[in-house]
C-alpha cells in the first residue's frame, strides 16, 4: 500500500488534485491535522492485518482545515474525479461536534449535492454501517462513474461532553477519566502528539476497540481499492 500526504492549503488545491488524482485508488479527506495523523498512523498499524492480494492501491490523506470546508473540497474532489478512471472511494473523517453521528452525515451529503453545480452527480441512499454505528456509505455517481463514499463520525456519546470529536476516542485509549466540568475531550488531550504515542506503542486490536469507526472505513476503503 502506497500513503501519500497532500497539503492542499499550501499550494492551490485544484492544482495538486489536477496533478496526482490520475495515480490515486482512494482519498481520506479529514476534517482537521489531527484527525488525518491519527487515521495515517491506524493505517501503518492495522495494514498488516488487511487480506493479502497483489495490488498496491495508492491513497491520499489530506485535512480541511475545519468543518465548513469539507463541503467544498468534497465536491472539489469529486469534480475533479473525472479525470481519473482510477478513483474508487473517498472517505470522509468528521467530528460530530454537537450532533448525532447520523445527522451530521445527513448534513454533510446535502452540502456536498447543493454544491454539485452542472455535475451530473447522484448519491443512492446512504446507509449505516453493520459493524460501526459512526460509519456511513453511499455510493456516488457522477459523470456515469460510480465512486463510494465512507463517512466516519468521531465522537463517543457514552462520554458526559456537551461536544464530541476525535480525542474521545483518545480518551479510551488512553484511559483517561473525565473530569468534572470538561465540556470536551480537547480539554483533557490538548496535545494530540500524545495520542499518536499511545498509538504508537497500542497493538491494532486494542486501537481498532477505541478507535472502531476509523478502523472500519479504512477496512472498508481497503476492500473497495483491492
Amino acid at each position: 500500500m502506497h500513503i501519500l500526504q497532500l497539503k492542499p492549503h499550501q499550494e492551490s488545491f485544484y492544482k495538486v488534485i489536477h496533478d496526482k488524482i490520475k495515480g490515486l485508488d482512494a482519498i481520506v479527506l479529514c476534517e482537521g491535522a489531527s484527525d488525518t495523523e491519527v487515521a495515517k498512523k491506524i493505517l501503518r498499524k492495522i495494514e498488516k492485518k488487511l487480506p493479502k492480494t497483489d495490488k498496491q492501491p495508492v491513497i491520499a490523506f489530506t485535512d480541511a482545515e475545519g468543518k465548513e470546508n469539507i463541503p467544498l473540497l468534497a465536491s472539489a474532489l469529486l469534480l475533479l474525479s473525472k479525470l481519473s478512471r482510477k478513483l474508487k472511494a473517498i472517505v470522509v473523517i468528521i467530528d460530530a461536534d454537537e450532533d448525532t453521528a447520523e445527522k451530521r452525515t445527513r448534513s454533510l451529503v446535502d452540502s456536498i449535492l447543493s454544491r454539485k453545480g452542472d455535475l451530473q452527480l447522484k448519491l443512492s441512499g446512504t446507509k449505516r454501517d453493520n459493524t460501526s454505528s459512526q460509519v456511513f456509505m453511499s455510493n456516488i455517481h457522477v459523470n456515469g462513474r460510480k465512486i463510494r463514499l465512507i463517512i466516519a463520525v468521531n465522537g463517543d456519546p457514552g462520554l458526559c461532553l456537551t461536544k464530541h470529536t476525535l480525542e474521545d476516542h483518545c480518551i479510551n485509549l488512553m484511559e483517561l477519566s473525565v473530569p468534572k466540568g470538561a465540556t470536551n475531550a480537547k480539554q483533557i488531550v490538548n496535545d494530540i502528539a500524545l495520542c499518536l504515542d499511545k498509538i504508537d506503542k497500542t497493538d491494532p486490536q486494542t486501537i481498532c476497540k477505541s478507535f472502531t469507526h476509523i478502523c472500519r472505513a479504512l477496512e472498508l476503503l481497503y476492500t473497495e481499492t483491492t
